[in-house]
Formats: C-alpha cells, structure tokens, sequence
C-alpha cells in the first residue's frame, strides 16, 4: 500500500467515524430513545439560582459560589502545606511538601527574574503573585470537574421580563432557548412565553400527569394517523403530491394534537415512540449549583483592578512620588523652553496613563475570553460527539487554564517590575 492509499484510507475512517459518532448515534439512536445529549444553553453572566434569593438587591449565583468553593480550596490547601512541613521547619521534606516547595520556588524563580530580590518584591509582591497564580489554578481547574457547569437547579425555559430583558424565573438575561432538537441539522424549537407558564403550571402540579394507559393510546393511534397521512400521500399523483416540507409540517401539526390530547398545552408535539418512553413535552433549562469562576467578568474585572493598584503601589513604594511623573511629566514640560521635545516627552506621559488604565481590560478580558470559550468548546463538543473526542477537549483545557493562571501572574509581576524599576534607571541616569 502506497503513502496516499495509506493517507486514503485513513482519511475515510476519519470521515465514517464522525458520521457514526456525530450523526448516527445521537440523533438516530440516542435522540428516538430519548437518550440524546440535551443541546447546550450558553449564558454569559453569573446565574442566579432563585429569583429575590437570599435578597431582592442581592442574587446569589452559580459563579459566585464556585469562588468561594475555591477560596476554600485554596486555605485548606494552605493550611496542609502548613502543617505537612511543620511551619516549613521541617528541614526534610516529604514527598507532599516537596510538591508545594516546587511550586513556591515556582513562583519566586518569576518574581526574582521580572522583579528583583529586593523586600519589596520578596516580601509583597511574591506573595501576591503566588495568591493570584494558585487562586487562579484551582478556579480553573474546578469547571473541568464533572458535574460542575452540568448539575444544577431546573427552570422552566421562556419567559422574560420585556422592561428589565432578564428572565423572570432565574433572573438572568433572556436568551433564545432552542431546547427540543428532534433530528440532526434541526435548529430547534424556540421556547416562549406561553411555553414558560405552562412549564411552570406542571411543576406546581396544576397540569396533571397523564396515565400510562391514556398515554399508550395516544401513541397507537398517533401511528395509525401518520401511517393513513403517509398512505394518503402515496395515493394522490406524483404533480399533485405535497413536497417534503408541507409532509413534515403536516406531521408535525399532527402530533403535537395528538399530544396535547394527553399533555395540556403541550409546548411540543411527541413522536409515538417518545409517548411511549414518557418524555415530558415542556421545556426545561438548567442553572448549574457551580460555574467556573473565570467565566464571570465580574471576577476577571476584579482581580485586574486589584492588580492595577497594587501596581501603582509598588511603583509609588519604590519610586515616592516620582512615579507620576511618568504619567505627568513635570520635569519634561518645565525644560520646554531649553528643550522643545521635552513637550513631547509631556505628551507621551499623558498616553502612559491610557497604557496603564488599558492594563485592567487586557488583564480581564484575556482570562475571560480563554476560559468562557473554553466552557463553550466543551459544552458544543459534548453536544455534537459524545464519545472520546472530549476528552482530548479536557487535555486541551487542562493545558489552557494553567497557561491562563501563569500568565496572569507573570502579567502581575512584569508590570509591578517595571513600576519599581523606574526609580533605579531614574538613579542611574542622575549619576
């Protein structure tokens, strides 16, 4: 066999694999016996779990409680490498202390490479950068868990508020739920209004569940309608035959009468085989008890603004006062007169300050974006193959969310190190 047949054949596995996994098994297996994947539902705000809860003027969401999991990951972990050294007087480590001595070694390796050995940054600025980076890991980590994104509260899906454009029953934006995906390349039924209050009437028990035996029914004779319909066709000439658009609408309308003679007010109308399996014809949504931490702006956004400070401290810490003279340069503009590009210089340090403030968006918008359109790439893949290929998605993300934790330190440190080394060049170049 040559190279390109070899090449060839390869190339139609590849192709057979993703039409058995990709289309076969979930929408001509799994999907009739009510066994699919559900198709994701993206939001990119925090989710609240209740609507008014634990307050009206505050919400308590899935993001917010995933920190404060990692918060506690983090002291947990802190205290152990505490006591596993003996307060670091252990002078033997053992194989756990050494993991954690690794990786402050780690992180103090950066700070004195970017930063300098001297008190200010081993004293202050390591610890900071290390908090970050190790914070950092362990909300990253936590949305690759499973159950974490996936397991949660169940809404009904729908209804939104047309003032304030949240959802009513969770509080969260209003997004298109396209939640009924009943064969491949379908795009969905769009849940509405009138969906989410019959959604919400059969939770509280006000639309009873119907009984098995009204149910089987329902499916014979669902089947003996479109097998009549399906005859009716055949029957009539080929010029005079509707296309198979106008079929699937017919059928369509056919079963959701069939099934709103057993389910009221069915958002949804069921197959005869999906009758039969008890599938529920009302649409759901789910709000996950944890959402990676990283995929909220208000956490990204956060620790960059506490980073845009805490550099201006260091830089202040090491420099006095002279620090600002780099974002209004005084000296620059007082030696105009002897020296006309001295205006300059004054002009750039005005640019300096949209530099820095331009520092808090690149800080929070690199982690976001990585890690929300990491969630997103698992939860499309997931829908689309649900067999092997995400792992390699969750190899990938392993890799990219301790990447995104290093890098946000290491930003942290390179720019509080060129906020302190100022004052040495200001030095040097005065002697």
């Amino acid at each position: 066999m040559t190279t390109n047949q070899r090449g060839a054949l390869i190339f139609v596995i590849i192709v057979a694999a993703a039409i058995v996994f990709c289309g076969i098994i979930p929408f001509s297996i799994l999907q009739p016996n009510g066994a699919a994947v559900a198709i994701p539902v993206i939001t990119v705000p925090g989710e609240p779990y209740l609507k008014d809860w634990p307050s009206k003027e505050f919400y308590l969401t899935n993001t917010w409680a995933a920190i404060i999991v990692a918060d506690i990951l983090v002291v947990v972990l802190a205290i152990v490498a505490w006591r596993v050294s003996k307060g670091w007087r252990n002078e033997v480590p053992g194989r756990l202390q050494s993991i954690f001595e690794l990786l402050g070694d780690f992180v103090y390796g950066l700070t004195k490479n970017f930063a300098g050995v001297k008190p200010l940054a081993r004293n202050w600025l390591f610890p900071l950068a290390a908090s970050i980076f190790f914070f950092l890991l362990v909300v990253n980590w936590m949305k690759l868990i499973p159950g974490v994104e996936s397991v949660g509260v169940v809404h009904c899906a729908g209804h939104s508020d047309p003032e304030i454009g949240i959802t009513v029953s969770t509080g969260y934006p209003k997004i298109d739920n396209r939640l009924w995906v009943a064969s491949a390349l379908n795009s969905g039924y769009p849940a509405d209004e009138e969906d989410y209050h019959t959604c919400e009437e059969y939770k509280e028990g006000k639309l009873a569940k119907p009984e098995k035996e009204a149910i089987e029914a329902a499916a014979v004779l669902l089947t003996e309608e479109e097998a009549h319909l399906t005859e009716s066709w055949e029957a009539l000439p080929e010029a005079e035959r509707p296309d198979a658009a106008a079929q699937e609408a017919a059928l369509a309308a056919l079963r959701l009468e069939v099934t709103e003679s057993v389910w009221e007010h069915a958002s949804i109308g069921l197959t005869a085989n999906e009758l039969k399996q008890g599938v529920i014809p009302y649409l759901f949504v789910i709000t996950p008890y944890l959402r990676g931490g990283s995929t909220d702006l208000n956490l990204t956004i956060g620790l960059a603004v506490i980073v845009f400070f805490a550099i201006q401290i260091f830089g202040v810490a090491a420099q006095g006062p002279a620090y600002f003279l780099k974002f209004v340069n005084l000296t620059a503009l007082g030696n105009a007169g002897k020296n006309p590009i001295g205006a300059i210089d004054f002009a750039v340090g005005l640019f300096e300050i949209v530099s820095e403030i331009g520092k808090i968006i690149s800080l929070a918008f690199r982690l976001f974006g990585n890690l929300f359109a990491g969630g997103i790439l698992l939860a499309v893949i997931a829908f689309l193959v649900a067999f092997l290929v995400p792992m390699v998605i969750y190899g990938l993300e392993l890799i990219i969310t301790t990447i995104q934790a290093f890098v946000f330190a290491v930003l942290t440190l390179v720019f509080a190190g060129q906020a302190m080394a100022g004052h040495h060049h200001a030095e040097e170049e005065h002697h």
